[in-house]
């Protein structure tokens, strides 16, 4: 049966308590990385509310995410590209 991990983490001044079967080390890792990119978005605006800064970066990270899959995709193509290609010539 899976474990729960209650950790506490500190996201953009605020404490919040995640419980997950995640582990520990990885949980405060993500967290950290999020408090950065709202430090990096809170940085650049001028209006730095709360929710504004958080809406923002999810936005960055969905986009971060995005490039990610799609490049994924774009190399698992290239590779079936080369496989064949591969084929081809051994075939030949």
């Amino acid at each position: 049966m899976p474990v729960l991990s209650d950790v506490r983490v500190q996201i953009f001044g605020s404490e919040y308590r995640i419980a997950s079967e995640t582990d520990p080390e990885h949980i405060r890792k993500v967290a950290s990385y999020i408090d950065q990119k709202m430090r990096e978005v809170a940085s650049a605006l001028a209006l730095r509310t709360r929710s504004t800064v958080a809406v923002l970066t999810a936005v960055n990270l969905a986009d971060e995410l995005f490039k990610i899959e799609e490049e994924g995709r774009r190399i698992d193509q290239i590779s079936r590209e080369k496989a064949h290609q591969l084929a081809d010539s051994v075939n030949s």
